[in-house]
């Protein structure tokens, strides 16, 4: 492998980063969906939304505090447990259907949002926002305490980039064009490579890597980074930074 590609940079995640930053932004996200009638806050005299409106998002917050305030504590329990930080490491916050949990060495946050596909689910969001140190991203505590919870790496580009283009690029390296289906406008296209155990998707603004079988955190993030080097040596044009 040309040691020239591009690695993953994923102290690179960043919590709120300025508006003008020229570099890419990663994400590892999970979401987990479910019926807003279920959620501990909903009452029998409540209505489930049949749109989606801001008055419907609030209200899913409102119902959906619980949940949120059980994952989050839940989180904060398993990585006291795990990594042994005391309580002047954290900082947690958890009000409104949003918590923010922040450690030495990474911040993660948890909301619950109205599902953009089903006005009447939920869907229940942990993102780890923040990665302080080079070695947690492969730390097998890390690894334990989110593979449940987190099953998307996403980096989000800088600027657009021409999707066209690189589908051209792909369909000249045999392998991977056998690997790759695509929008018929050029929009988008999608990577699915078994050896890896990775399904990759690519659009304008993003590219996306989730394993194809069973969560597991720490074969996501190895194996993700072994595909960006191949699409980097490929003369791709996909850089992280």
């Amino acid at each position: 492998m040309n040691s020239l590609c591009t690695q993953f940079n994923l102290v690179a995640i960043k919590a709120n980063p300025p508006v003008n930053s020229p570099g890419n932004q990663n994400r590892i996200v999970g979401t987990t969906p479910g019926r807003i009638r279920k959620l501990g806050g909903y009452q029998k005299h409540h209505h489930l939304p049949d749109g989606h409106t801001d008055a419907a998002q609030s209200f899913v917050r409102k119902v959906g505090q619980s949940k949120v305030k059980e994952t989050a504590d839940s989180l904060f329990t398993s990585i006291q447990s795990l990594f042994g930080y005391k309580r002047r490491d954290f900082q947690y916050t958890c009000e409104d259907g949003f918590a923010w949990i922040k450690t030495p060495d990474f911040d993660l946050q948890i909301r619950v949002d109205q599902c953009p596909q089903d006005p009447k689910n939920y869907l229940l969001t942990t993102e780890i926002v923040a990665l302080h140190t080079e070695k947690i991203a492969t730390d097998p505590r890390f690894h334990n305490c989110f593979t449940h919870h987190c099953d998307h790496l996403i980096v989000e580009f800088a600027s657009p980039i021409q999707i066209e283009d690189k589908i051209d690029t792909l369909e000249d390296i045999p392998e991977l064009a056998k690997a790759m289906t695509y929008e018929p406008d050029g929009s988008a296209f999608e990577l699915k490579l078994p050896k890896l155990d990775l399904n990759i998707y690519v659009d304008e603004s993003a590219i996306t890597f989730s394993l194809l079988t069973l969560r597991d955190l720490g074969k996501l993030l190895d194996h993700s980074q072994k595909a960006f080097d191949i699409l980097a040596c490929a003369n791709l044009g996909l850089r992280l930074r």
